[in-house]
């Protein structure tokens, strides 16, 4: 085996082995437990070590005691906290472990290091002890409310307050919603759910699992970050001197607080304390005045905040220092001093760094809570309650055994065409699922329904990649090469293309995350991980294998071929008047269908509408499921499109309710006038709608404990995110593919996109009872990955063929190359639509409506590459000929050929 190969082969193990190993634990663990496990080796160490009278064993028996005292006092404290709290905990196992290791009375307090060994750390302090038995702790891989439930906090605040001043209540409550959002969403992979339930309520769904996730969301809840700046006591040595001597008769310097602050830091693993007496007043600096806050490591690699103010913040903050050269200047943050450093010299530049005994998480989560700004109002959580998964546990066992069911329908198909290259194919596409969910998992991704969208993509992708290969090196063979020699020759050649269309739709999910908020950021990081991964594994893990087989002697390569899609001459472009007439009636008749549901109220699912959420109550132990609630209301009330979910009961523990949230105009609050009818119009009562449900499950004997009007879960920001993501994604596309094309080729991947969002999306609408709802959304935005990938590959094919041919007009030539690619467009289309269709046929709820739009959606992608695209380019370049022609040259030009 060659040097070269041998070196390829260390990198995709090491690679495999490394990512392979950050997706366990799946779930989370117990902190208090994980720390327990950790310090195992080193306190059985220490127990032996404490059998004797020497000072080594006394020195040893005095940690084994403090670790015992430790865990005694960090358990205490958390049943006394869960006690307090009336059974929902504000303390974590880590802050309990922290506070129980300090000193106290009649306790000296304990290193935790002593306990548990931090890799690459030395002297750990107690803090950063506790991050790392955190991080081992943490699951890797979260899964969504839609697949796993989680956590609903109620959060109101006063209506009543005299910081609103004239200002409407509904916009606070809209102000307070996009904070908290932000706050919880740092990264744009939570996914959580927000929405109002009244004036000054709102409602917040978080995926969690343990207790400690539940503690760190109430403290990023309830957390104000109100950030000030004051000036230390110049003589705060001696005013600290005296305060720690004088007791009530100290007298603080005129102007300055009568009590000092502490400030924490870290020197040589050792925390330390720092008193500090502030001014009565702080300076003229507020937290709205900071820009931008991100987590960033100093020249000693500790964490810390860099805050960046805005114009006026800027000049406030360069004149405090001006006027202050030579003292400190405090960060205060929610009453916590977290550093006080000193002023060198005035600072025009609107910066500032928070120092202090950071972890990475905390400088993160803290920079998070500072950039999505204050909140106008004190808010408070009213109530709080475990949530099931909104898909229901039936629609996801179905939906798994439905994509799974497909994805061995992919393996057998790749395996029975392509023979070897199927085995080589799917043994890339199983590493591709495992670097993109070990990519997730380090990022701490929440895996929901619009993930796995993203990862249907990529799958897709993946697929489409290997068939390019495989059908350049099929062209090779047939043109007489040997297999090395066509091996090496297909994968240059489908290099460019695969680069091309991967780069396309890189950009593109780029553009989403960075403009976008909620799922759509989430699609866009499941997504760029897709790509990135199913580029390695097709580049260079398969051609790895290849060279591998090469070198042990392989000289025969066979793959099957459907008759009619290989080697074809279709005169494809000869029906683009009938297609236009069609893709024009398909378009129309979508925008006419969407206008007219839109118009009676029913385009809308109760994502973006709103509606009325009722609760009722069931019977312990005999709760319908999820499945059996939405086939009722579908098949016999004939509504479609609810949210149908169950969370915990706050009367009686073990009791679960039904949540039910209908758009507005399918249900009327209230019993009817007697004799009345109590279906109007398509609308229930909700005494009628308990009745049918006791009708139906008997055994849970429902009551109907709630009755409120929501808001929609995609509330006028996230609107306007996605508009202004899909704007700017539409001139990235025309940017890039112009650069790396013609602007004729950017205009025409824009219109074949844009073509197939709205038939997919218009046919989808016009099926009964179907809404647009985030699922459908999910589907879209896959839609637009999947044609623009399409799109690409043929027109590089134009592309090369415009750089080999000398003969025939600008249409003859993009019409051999659509029949060229004829064959790679139908099989990635086949491989695609196998996974989609299982989950059609199988899939239930809300993944049925995903699947559907998705199904369509590669029915018109692969109609758009081969009719429409094309069709465009061919149009713009009607009355060209090769010979001399400079728009031609212009196109070949971008990218030489032979690649």
């Amino acid at each position: 085996m060659s040097k070269s190969l041998i070196w390829r082969w260390i990198t995709i193990i090491l690679i495999m082995v490394a990512w392979s190993a950050s997706i366990p634990p799946v779930k989370d663990r117990d902190v208090m437990e994980v720390f327990k496990k950790l310090s195992t080796k080193k306190v059985e160490k220490l127990r032996k070590l404490s059998a004797g009278d020497s000072e080594e064993a006394q020195a040893a028996k005095a940690k084994v005691d403090s670790f015992d005292e430790l865990l005694s006092r960090a358990e205490s404290a958390l049943a006394k906290n869960l006690e307090e709290s009336g059974g929902q905990a504000t303390l974590t196992p880590g802050q309990a472990l922290l506070q129980a290791a300090l000193d106290d009375v009649g306790w000296r307090g304990a290193r935790l290091r002593d306990y548990v060994d931090v890799p690459v750390t030395n002297k750990p302090s107690n803090k950063a002890v506790i991050t790392y038995v955190r991080r081992r702790a943490a699951g890797k891989l979260h899964l969504g409310l839609d697949l796993q439930g989680g956590t609903e906090f109620v959060i109101s605040f006063d209506p009543d307050d005299p910081r609103i001043g004239n200002r409407q209540v509904t916009d606070v409550r809209d102000q307070i919603l996009e904070i908290l959002r932000n706050r919880i969403d740092i990264m744009g992979v939570l996914e959580p759910e927000v929405k109002t339930l009244s004036d000054n309520t709102i409602s917040l769904r978080v995926p969690t699992v343990g207790p400690s996730q539940k503690a760190q969301y109430r403290k990023l809840i309830q957390d104000s970050a109100s950030i000030e700046f004051y000036i230390v006591d110049p003589n705060n040595e001696t005013k600290v001197n005296e305060y720690e001597r004088g007791g009530d008769g100290f007298v603080p310097s005129p102007g300055y607080q009568a009590r000092p602050f502490v400030i924490e830091s870290e020197r040589d693993g050792e925390t330390h304390t720092e008193r500090v007496f502030l001014k009565k007043r702080p300076e003229r600096i507020r937290g709205e005045d900071v820009d931008s806050a991100r987590a960033s490591l100093d020249e000693l690699g500790r964490w810390q905040i860099s805050l960046k103010f805005n114009l006026r913040g800027g000049k406030a903050f360069g004149e405090i220092t001006k006027a202050n050269v030579g003292q400190r200047l405090a960060i205060v943050m929610d009453g916590t001093v977290y550093s006080a450093p000193t002023i060198q010299s005035e600072i025009l530049q609107g910066n500032a760094v928070i120092t202090g005994t950071f972890s990475n998480e905390e400088a993160k989560r803290l920079a998070g809570v500072i950039s999505a700004g204050n909140l106008p109002v004190n808010i408070k959580i009213d109530s709080e309650f475990a949530t099931d998964p909104t898909l229901g546990a039936d629609s996801i066992r179905s939906g798994f055994w439905a994509a799974a069911g497909g994805l061995v329908l992919v393996i057998i198909f790749m395996v029975l065409y392509y023979r070897m290259s199927g085995v080589i194919a799917v043994v890339a596409l199983s590493c591709n699922i495992v670097l993109v969910l070990g990519t997730m998992a380090l990022f701490g991704a929440t895996l929901t329904l619009p993930g796995i969208a993203g990862i249907v993509l990529t799958i897709g992708m993946a697929v489409d990649a290997n068939v390019l290969i495989f059908e350049r090196i099929r062209e090779e063979l047939s043109n007489g090469k040997t297999v090395g020699n066509a091996i090496k020759a297909g994968y240059g050649r489908a290099f460019v293309t695969i680069l091309d269309s991967n780069l396309t739709t890189l950009l593109t999910a780029f553009i989403l995350y960075k403009v976008g908020t909620g799922q759509i950021k989430g699609f866009a990081v499941t997504l760029s991980v897709g790509i990135v991964a199913s580029m390695f594994t097709a580049l260079f893990m398969t051609r790895a294998i290849f060279d591998f087989c090469l070198e042990r002697g392989l000289d025969k390569l066979s793959m099957w071929a459907f008759p009619g899609i290989t080697n074809c001459s279709y005169p494809i472009l000869s029906y683009r008047k009938f297609t236009t007439i069609l893709s024009s009636s398909l378009i129309l008749i979508s925008v006419i269908g969407f206008t007219a549901k839109l118009a009676t109220g029913s385009a809308l699912g109760v994502d973006f509408s709103g509606g009325s959420e009722l609760a009722f109550r069931a019977e312990a132990g005999h709760e319908p499921s999820v499945s059996e609630v939405r086939a009722f209301l579908e098949n016999d009330l004939k509504i479609k499109g609810a949210r149908v979910g169950f969370k915990d009961s706050p009367l009686q523990v073990g009791q679960k309710q039904l949540e039910l949230t209908f758009k507005s105009d399918k249900l009327t609050k209230g019993g009817a006038d007697e004799g009345a009818d109590d279906e109007v119009a398509g609308t229930l009562t909700t005494e009628k709608l308990a009745q049918m449900l006791n009708g139906k499950f008997k055994d849970a004997k429902f009551v109907e404990v709630s009755n409120t009007t929501v808001g929609s879960l995609v509330g006028s920001q996230f609107r306007d995110h996605a508009i202004w993501a899909a704007v700017l994604a539409i001139i990235g596309i025309i940017i890039y593919i112009s650069f790396r094309f013609e602007f004729a080729y950017g205009v025409a991947s824009v219109v074949a996109l844009v073509h197939d969002v709205i038939i997919a999306g218009g046919i989808f609408m016009l099926f009964p009872g179907r809404e647009l709802s985030l699922p459908v959304v999910a589907a879209l935005l896959t839609i637009i990955g999947y044609s623009l990938n399409d799109t690409i590959v043929v027109f590089d094919r134009i592309r090369e063929d415009l750089s080999l041919r000398r003969q025939g007009s600008y249409t003859e030539i993009v019409n051999l190359s659509i029949n060229q690619t004829l064959s790679r467009t139908t099989l990635t289309s086949l491989t695609t639509a196998f996974v989609v269709f299982t989950l059609l046929v199988f899939g239930g709820g809300a993944i049925n409506d995903f699947a559907l739009v998705m199904f369509i959606g590669v029915i018109v992608g692969t109609y758009s590459s081969i009719f429409v695209a094309s069709a465009i380019i061919s149009a713009w370049h009607r009355s060209s000929r090769f010979h001399g022609d400079e728009a031609v040259t212009a196109a070949v030009t971008a990218e030489e050929p032979g690649v």
